[in-house]
């Protein structure tokens, strides 16, 4: 006849299993995020490309942009001025327009944790109250 485990076998097993629990609701959202940034890095490597492909643009534009109402502005005032002042207007008008971009970017944004994991905790905590404190899962 085999033997029982004893009280101390039970509680040991009891425990390596709580903190396996635990170590895989830890290891959980760490590999969720590790997907989704891997999913996502080929399109973060064409965007950083086009980022700097537009600023480069954009520099170019300003340049133009300056040069222009600078060559407009001539009539009236002398170069330099006309030049500061149309640095300053350009800039004012693309730092306006890059704010307003922005702040809509800021208020559309869709930040989303890691689901999974947030949906197998409610699931143990669920579980834990149903089955070791006996209330119902409410």
């Amino acid at each position: 006849m085999s033997e029982r485990p004893g009280y101390a076998t039970l509680i040991g097993r009891i425990r390596d299993n709580a903190r396996l629990l635990v170590r895989r609701h830890i290891d959980l959202p760490r590999e969720e995020v590790a997907q989704i940034v891997q999913a996502n890095l080929g399109a973060v490597k064409l965007f950083a490309v086009a980022l700097t492909l537009g600023l480069m643009v954009l520099v170019a534009l300003v340049f133009f942009v300056v040069a222009l109402v600078a060559w407009l502005l001539s009539a009236w005032l002398p170069y330099a001025a006309a030049i500061a002042l149309a640095t300053f207007l350009v800039l004012a008008l693309f730092g306006a327009l890059a704010a307003f971009a922005g702040w809509r970017g800021y208020k559309s944004l869709d930040l989303r944790g890691p689901t999974r994991s947030i949906e197998q905790v409610k699931e143990t905590v669920a579980w834990a109250k149903a089955h070791l404190l006996g209330q119902s899962g409410s």
